[in-house]
């Protein structure tokens, strides 16, 4: 779906007024889904990057 533009001056139904609210909740969800999702993404990345150097620095040791 795609918010409808309603011209400066124009009345507006609530009709359309509501769909563009609940079209606007929606892609602010999807978004923040997508945001999370990210956030565990390189969650995990920087962990296996600290795993990887630690297994560095051991053999290092060694």
């Amino acid at each position: 779906m795609a918010i409808e533009e309603i011209e400066y001056g124009s009345l507006a139904s609530s009709t359309l007024i509501n769909k563009n609210f609940n079209d606007l909740q929606e892609q602010i969800t999807a978004l923040s889904l997508r945001i999370s999702a990210n956030i565990e993404n390189i969650t995990q990345n920087a962990n296996d990057i600290a795993s990887l150097s630690q297994r560095i620095s051991n053999l290092e040791e060694q």
